[in-house]
């Protein structure tokens, strides 16, 4: 691993230190944190939260109160970026097809941009959890078998209820063949 020398304004230092003691990870890990988000985003989402940025400061100097501290202020700053994520909506359906790292079932518009909002608040490093990657497998082993009642006339527990009746009759004619 390559170490790096770095200046930074003590203000910026200081909300570091702050940042790696609320997710518990060093003062490193959260830099590298941090800095692999910002790289790992597209162009258009860094331009989104720049803006948003930018919005929450002039929505203080318009108001006079910071949107986490003042309700009419945060339903200002909530209007704004409804606004500009408006501005960016793409054309098209809203339905997704495969999702190959998926968690959750529903592709609800309503029900899924909330869970992930919810997972991340508590748990801010979820993306590279091993939660996650449990989920994943799950959701992925459950597709699976939803896949192999798809093909089958009978659903699977029906099947499965066929199974045990067959190894229950064959037990007892096992049964009956040793008296």
């Amino acid at each position: 691993m390559k170490q790096l020398k770095a200046s930074m304004p003590d203000q910026l230092a200081e909300r570091l230190e702050a940042a790696s003691v609320r997710s518990g990870r060093s003062l490193s890990a959260e830099i590298c944190s941090r800095i692999e988000s910002s790289l790992a985003t597209d162009q258009t989402t860094q331009d989104f939260l720049e803006g948003v940025a930018r919005i929450a400061v002039e929505i203080e100097r318009e108001t006079g109160a910071t949107w986490s501290r003042h309700a009419g202020s945060h339903e200002h700053f909530v209007k704004a970026i409804v606004s500009r994520l408006a501005v960016l909506k793409p054309e098209g359906p809203t339905a997704f097809g495969d999702r190959p790292h998926a968690t959750i079932p529903d592709d609800s518009l309503h029900l899924l941009g909330a869970i992930v909002e919810a997972r991340l608040r508590q748990q801010p490093d979820f993306t590279s959890s091993s939660t996650r990657k449990f989920l994943e497998e799950e959701y992925q082993r459950l597709r699976r078998l939803e896949k192999l009642t798809q093909y089958s006339d009978t659903p699977l527990p029906a099947r499965e209820a066929e199974r045990q009746q067959k190894q229950k009759a064959d037990q007892q004619r096992k049964r009956g063949k040793k008296s």
